[in-house]
């Protein structure tokens, strides 16, 4: 009778503690599913990141104001992110969107919502302007393009267009459909 109580009593403890062991895989399970689901896994706020060419100079720099990192899939969101990309001209190309996102190699940057893109002169005067949305931007190519609508202003200079295309390297824009402008001269008297 002894032999079967204790029989009973062990039998008890060995199902609470298998109990309490799967108990406690189960948990360690859902926390692992966690921290594969697409959360941030840190963040950033007023982030900066500068890439460098081979020789040292700076080729383009980005800021926002949060940056949010997922670890599943290594991508990064921005918001109100500003891109400049600098070539051999004397001033820097700028885009500021109202979001962003950054491919896990860093090879793509989708800046969403509207986009506003600039370049201001030597003398610090607004040389071009450039107001659009939904914008792929190439940062190592120093490459952009967008589908959507896009109207480009600098001096005396007018256009509208439907999708577009920025060689920034090149200091370059390509209008890619129904593209219509507008010239203003200035009078010889005024």
């Amino acid at each position: 009778m002894l032999n079967t109580r204790i029989a009973i009593l062990l039998l008890l403890l060995l199902t609470a503690g298998t109990g309490w062991f799967l108990q406690r895989l189960s948990r360690e399970d859902d926390a692992g599913r966690a921290l594969k689901a697409h959360e941030p896994d840190y963040y950033m706020e007023n982030f900066t990141q500068s890439t460098m060419n081979e020789q040292g100079s700076l080729q383009h720099r980005l800021t926002a104001e949060l940056m949010l990192h997922y670890a599943d899939d290594d991508t990064t969101e921005l918001v109100h992110p500003m891109l400049d990309v600098y070539n051999e001209a004397p001033t820097p190309w700028h885009v500021k969107a109202e979001k962003g996102w950054v491919s896990a190699n860093s090879e793509v940057v989708l800046l969403t919502g509207e986009v506003h893109i600039w370049r201001d002169g030597k003398n610090g005067e607004r040389e071009l302007d450039v107001l659009t949305r939904d914008l792929r931007v190439l940062p190592r190519e120093r490459y952009a393009e967008t589908d959507k609508a896009a109207r480009i202003h600098s001096p005396g200079v007018l256009y509208n267009a439907v999708g577009m295309r920025a060689i920034f390297k090149e200091d370059r824009l390509e209008l890619l459909s129904r593209v219509r402008g507008r010239h203003e001269t200035q009078s010889e008297n005024s």
